[in-house]
């Protein structure tokens, strides 16, 4: 423990501390003049890469030397192609970053083998916000909270039999009893918000607070949902009426598996170099990150994309969050693996 604590505070050190002026010329001279890239593992106009572009627009203002950064889409295998790439071929020397999926950085935890990549080995900046994942239902279904979740069947919907919208209620359906029938198929959170409008579903577990907010603003300002649930180990502020799943956590089994589940939305869409980045530039990029946070250019930009911006949420707090998910015992790690494959 106290290794870890140690390891914790010498990483928030290393970001507080400005570059020694020899460090910081030769951090520049490499950069200088530099063409960097930046990876995102999804198509274009999609949620990871609207925020990678907007991050990617304004973080070589930060880093010395002032690099260009040009944007890269490498979807495949769910973001999956996109993060062994990262991890395992681009070059360890500062000039390539990706946005990592972070739902997959269990999945080494999990023995997936297509995972060729240690999570504890990235070289994190940290995420410009948090997420706040949540269970909800269409106002005209009479499901309310959770509770009556548990008294009659909710149809949800869900994009995939691997996504959170699939995993999720059945996590809240073998832990607390409720009757949430995902329905898989639909293309995107998009396609299941216009088919709870139409009363096709009657719900949905996994659409994020961010993204209502830039998509479905009148959902919240109106009424239109009823939130039964947020997903997530911290609430939102905002949301001072609906309950944290943890509320529902009554013994130590399920909190580690509320952790497991819902740990992630901490570290929203975090930023990444490959392992091995030298010191110095690493030292560098993560302080560029930092002010990145604070830059009303880039904070405008964000506002102009529905980019939701609530950080910084650092590089040790990004291992620290992967460390809490690891961390799960493997009891509660065989339920969880049976909830996700059906079994």
């Amino acid at each position: 423990m106290r290794q870890n604590l140690a390891a914790v505070t010498l990483a928030l050190m290393s970001l507080a501390t400005p570059l020694a002026p020899a460090d910081a010329q030769m951090v520049e001279e490499f950069y200088k003049g530099r063409t960097m890239r930046m990876l995102v593992g999804y198509g274009p106009g999609t949620g990871n890469d609207i925020y990678m572009r907007v991050v990617a627009r304004h973080l070589g203002a930060h880093i010395p030397g002032k690099p260009s950064i040009v944007p890269e889409n490498m979807p495949g295998a769910a973001s999956l192609a996109m993060i062994n790439n990262l991890y395992n071929v681009a070059p360890r020397d500062g000039s390539v970053l990706g946005m990592p999926s972070r739902n997959l950085l269990v999945e080494p935890l999990f023995n997936n083998e297509l995972a060729k990549f240690d999570p504890f080995k990235f070289s994190w900046l940290g995420s410009t916000s948090r997420d706040t994942a949540l269970c909800l239902t269409w106002h005209t279904t009479g499901v309310r909270t959770l509770e009556d979740a548990k008294t009659r069947d909710v149809l949800v919907g869900s994009t995939g039999l691997v996504s959170g919208s699939n995993i999720f209620p059945k996590l809240l359906n073998k832990l607390l009893g409720t009757k949430f029938r995902p329905l898989v198929g639909y293309t995107d959170s998009g396609a299941i918000g216009v088919a709870m409008e139409s009363g096709e579903l009657q719900g949905y577990c996994s659409f994020t607070l961010a993204a209502i907010k830039s998509a479905r603003p009148d959902w919240l300002n109106e009424k239109k949902i009823n939130i039964l649930a947020q997903l997530t180990i911290t609430p939102a502020p905002e949301l001072t009426d609906a309950p944290s799943i943890m509320d529902f956590a009554k013994d130590a089994p399920t909190r580690q598996a509320f952790t497991l589940a819902f740990a992630d939305q901490e570290i929203g869409r975090p930023v990444a170099g490959p392992p091995g980045v030298p010191a110095d530039r690493l030292k560098a990029l993560r302080q560029a990150f930092d002010e990145l946070i604070r830059d009303p250019e880039f904070l405008e930009d964000a506002k102009r994309s529905a980019v939701d911006v609530d950080g910084p949420v650092d590089g040790a707090t990004v291992e620290k969050v992967i460390r809490q998910i690891y961390a799960t015992p493997r009891e509660v790690l065989d339920m969880f693996r049976d909830v996700r494959d059906g079994k």
